[in-house]
């Protein structure tokens, strides 16, 4: 009897064993699942977080610069101005306003292919027949695209505008200050006091 009762004990201590043996493994495994979905969601988080962060960084901005609204002795008006997409995206023109009055996009002309850094700087002249302007002080004129629609502008490009009669602005308004605003998508470009000069 008491060899049996020694035998019975030891099958016990070997089924112990093993059965603590598979839960090692079982540990093992069960940590290594857990590390390697916690790596994965890890790496979701950061590239969804990333491309979150990224799209609302970027942002439309604008700048107006180079402003100017002229009148002569008959009355005719024009509008001139330099904008530059200082933004992180492509923007579109959509509205232009002169003294809260908005301005129907056939009264507008443009030239982005001469809109460089240097004739965006130079000031620009009056001249009342806005499909052909000189604005880079060379001889000759530039060609200026009678606007259909919005106006998009790509990322750091700029363009210059000039509007036929704005906001129905006579010679009586000569030396008065007008506000200019330019709006892109998100972004919007003010500016006051823009005087209004007889020529």
């Amino acid at each position: 009897m008491g060899s049996s009762l020694i035998g019975k004990i030891s099958s016990v201590t070997c089924m112990t064993f093993r059965v603590k043996k598979r839960k090692g493994i079982g540990t093992v495994i069960a940590t290594l699942v857990i590390l390697i979905a916690s790596i994965i969601m890890g790496a979701g988080v950061i590239i969804l977080g990333g491309s979150t962060f990224q799209s609302s960084a970027e942002s439309e901005t604008i700048r107006v610069s180079n402003t100017h609204i002229w009148v002569s002795s008959n009355g005719t008006s024009t509008t001139a101005f330099a904008v530059q997409n200082t933004g992180d995206k492509q923007v579109t023109i959509s509205s232009i306003s002169i003294r809260g009055i908005s301005t129907p996009i056939s009264k507008v002309w443009f030239n982005t292919v001469d809109a460089t850094a240097t004739n965006i700087q130079t000031e620009f002249v009056a001249d009342y027949t806005e499909n052909t302007v000189n604005v880079n002080g060379v001889a000759g004129e530039e060609t200026f695209t009678q606007a259909t629609g919005p106006l998009s502008l790509d990322q750091g490009k700029a363009m210059i505008i000039y509007i036929d009669d704005p906001a129905n602005i006579d010679a009586i308004d000569a030396g008065l200050g007008m506000t200019l605003n330019v709006q892109a998508g998100k972004a919007t470009a003010a500016l006051s006091s823009v005087q209004v000069v007889y020529r």
